[in-house]
C-alpha cells in the first residue's frame, strides 16, 4: 500500500497509469468528492423463505430512502447488493449511488446457504479493477452481512481469502444474525469483533438493528478520522481501529436497551 502522508484523510487513491494487484488499498487521482461503498450480503437460503425474507425486502425498502444525504455534501454513498443461498448473485452488477436506487428488487428464499462461496466473490469484488474502481478518493467500504442460520460450503477458506484484501481489512464488518437457529460463531469471525455481529431474535428487531446499523456504519465510515488530536497524520490501520471502535460504542449502547427476559426467538416470523 502506498499512501501519500499529505493527503490529510483517510481515503483511497488510483495513481495513472500504474496497474494496481487485487489486495492493494488505495492509490492516487485528485477528486471532486470522496465515495464509499456499502455491500450489502443476504442469506436467501431456504430457511429465510416466508415471513423472514419478506421481513427482510420490507426493510431494505424502507431503508434506501434513509441512506440518502448520509456522506454529507463531500461524499457519495454508494450500494451493493449480493444474494446468496445455493450459490451466489450481484443484484447490483457494479455499486449503485444510492440516489439512483430508490427501488428496491424483491429477493425470493431457496437452497442452501452457500456463505463461502459469497466471501470468494466479494474478494473478487473488492479490487481497483472491479467494484473499487472509482477515479477519487474511496473511504474504506461497510460491509453488511445478514443470515439466519449455518453455512452449507466451505466458509473458512472463502473467509481466509477475504482476510487477505486491504479493502476487507480496513473495512467496518457489520453481521446480524436472524432467529434462533444462526450460527453466531461464524458471524463474529467474519466481523473480527464480537461486538458487531447482533442477534435479532424478532421480526421488529430485525428492522430496528439493520436501520440502525447500517446509517450508523454509513455515517462513520463516509467521516475523516485520519489525523489525532494534535494533528498528526494516523496510519490505515488506526484509522480503521478508530472507526470500529466507534462503531462498537454506538452498537453497544442501542444493545444496552434491548431487555432479552421481554424477548421471544422468531416473534413475528
Amino acid at each position: 500500500m502506498d499512501f501519500d502522508g499529505g493527503w490529510g484523510d483517510d481515503e483511497v487513491q488510483e495513481k495513472p497509469g500504474e496497474e494496481i494487484g487485487e489486495e492493494d488499498f488505495l492509490d492516487t487521482m485528485e477528486p471532486s468528492k470522496k465515495s464509499m461503498t456499502i455491500f450489502f450480503l443476504i442469506d436467501t437460503s431456504g430457511s429465510m423463505s416466508g415471513t423472514k425474507i419478506g421481513t427482510v425486502n420490507g426493510i431494505m425498502e424502507e431503508l434506501l430512502p434513509e441512506l440518502i444525504g448520509i456522506g454529507g455534501a463531500e461524499t457519495d454513498i454508494s450500494i451493493a447488493v449480493m444474494k446468496y443461498d445455493i450459490s451466489c448473485k450481484w443484484i447490483t452488477p457494479h455499486p449503485v449511488r444510492v440516489e439512483e436506487y430508490q427501488s428496491w428488487q424483491r429477493l425470493s428464499a431457496t437452497g442452501t446457504t452457500a456463505m463461502g462461496a459469497a466471501f470468494k466473490e466479494l474478494c473478487g469484488k473488492l479490487s481497483r479493477s472491479a467494484f473499487m474502481n472509482k477515479p477519487s478518493l474511496s473511504y474504506a467500504p461497510v460491509i453488511f452481512l445478514m443470515s439466519d442460520g449455518e453455512p452449507t460450503d466451505d466458509w473458512k477458506s472463502g473467509l481466509n481469502m477475504l482476510k487477505k484484501n486491504n479493502w476487507y481489512k480496513f473495512g467496518l464488518k457489520i453481521a446480524v444474525g436472524i432467529g434462533s437457529q444462526v450460527n453466531m460463531s461464524v458471524l463474529e469471525e467474519f466481523t473480527g469483533t464480537p461486538e458487531l455481529a447482533v442477534l435479532a431474535h424478532s421480526a421488529e428487531e430485525l428492522k430496528r438493528l439493520i436501520t440502525f446499523l447500517a446509517v450508523t456504519s454509513s455515517q462513520i465510515g463516509s467521516k475523516s478520522m485520519s489525523l489525532t488530536d494534535d494533528g498528526k497524520e494516523k496510519s490505515e490501520e488506526d484509522v480503521a481501529k478508530d472507526k470500529e471502535k466507534r462503531l462498537v460504542e454506538e452498537v453497544k449502547d442501542i444493545m444496552a436497551d434491548v431487555d432479552e427476559s421481554d424477548l421471544s426467538f422468531d416473534e413475528g416470523w
